[in-house]
C-alpha cells in the first residue's frame, strides 16, 4: 500500500516543485549562460529501477572544454566552475530532477542512482536488491556522504580505486539498509534531514535518529 501512497505524493510534489522552482531553476541558466557555457543542462545516464537506464536531469556544473576520463568527482575538481560549486553545494543543480520524479525515473527518497559504470563498483547481490526499489534525489547514503567529494582528498590512490575499495561497501550497507526499512516515517525524516544537510553541511548523530542505521562511528574510522 505505501509503494502506491508514495508515488501518489511523488506526482503531486513533483509538479508543486516544479512551479516553486521554475523561476530558480530558470535564473541558473542565464548564469551559466553567462559563465560561457552554451549547454545549461547535464544529461546522465543513470541506473533506474529495475536495472533499466534513464536520463538524469542536472543543471550543468562543469566545464566542458574540461573532459575527464574518471565517473567521479574529485576533491576541488578543476573540472567544477565557480557557479557549479555554489550549485552542487545548494542542491540548486539538482531541481531538474522534479521531472524525473513525476515522470516516474525517481522518487524523492531512495538509493541515490549512479552511472553504470560505478554501479558496478558494487556486489552483484547489492545491485540486485537495490534494483528492487525506485531510486530518489535524495536518500540516508546522500545525507551521510554529503560532502563525498571532500573525501576523495584522502585517497592514496585512484578515486576511481578509493571509492570502489572504500566508499562503495559503506554506502552500500546504507542503501541496503534502507530497502529493508523505508517506510513512511523513515521517508519523513530523511526529507527532514536532507533540509538539515544542504543548510549545515552535515547531520550530527545521525545514527542515533535511525534505528539499527549502520554505525557512523565505523563509516568516520574507515576513512582516518
Amino acid at each position: 500500500m505505501y509503494p502506491l501512497l508514495k508515488r501518489g505524493a511523488d506526482i503531486l510534489f513533483s509538479i508543486i516543485g516544479i512551479l516553486i522552482s521554475a523561476p530558480l531553476i530558470l535564473i541558473s541558466v542565464f548564469l551559466i549562460f553567462l559563465s560561457g557555457e552554451t549547454s545549461p543542462f547535464y544529461l546522465s545516464h543513470r541506473i533506474g529501477q529495475g536495472g533499466k537506464l534513464f536520463r538524469m536531469f542536472k543543471l550543468r556544473t562543469m566545464n566542458r572544454s574540461k573532459p575527464s576520463k574518471s565517473p567521479l568527482t574529485g576533491f576541488n575538481d578543476n573540472r567544477v566552475n565557480f557557479f557549479g560549486r555554489f550549485l552542487r553545494f545548494s542542491k540548486i543543480d539538482e531541481l531538474p530532477q522534479f521531472f524525473n520524479i513525476l515522470n516516474g525515473d525517481l522518487s524523492f527518497v531512495g538509493p541515490r542512482p549512479l552511472l553504470p559504470e560505478v554501479f558496478m563498483y558494487y556486489p552483484k547481490e547489492v545491485r540486485q536488491t537495490l534494483n528492487t526499489v525506485r531510486p530518489g534525489v535524495t536518500g540516508i547514503g546522500s545525507i551521510v556522504f554529503r560532502n563525498e567529494s571532500d573525501l576523495f582528498k584522502k585517497a592514496k590512490g585512484s578515486n576511481e580505486d578509493f571509492y570502489k575499495h572504500r566508499i562503495a561497501p559503506l554506502k552500500a550497507d546504507l542503501e541496503l539498509w534502507y530497502v529493508k526499512k523505508y517506510s513512511f516515517v523513515v521517508d519523513f525524516k530523511i526529507l527532514i534531514y536532507t533540509v538539515v544537510a544542504v543548510f549545515y553541511g552535515q547531520v550530527k548523530s545521525i545514527e542515533k535518529r535511525f534505528k539499527n542505521l549502520p554505525s557512523i562511528e565505523i563509516l568516520n574510522h574507515r576513512f582516518d
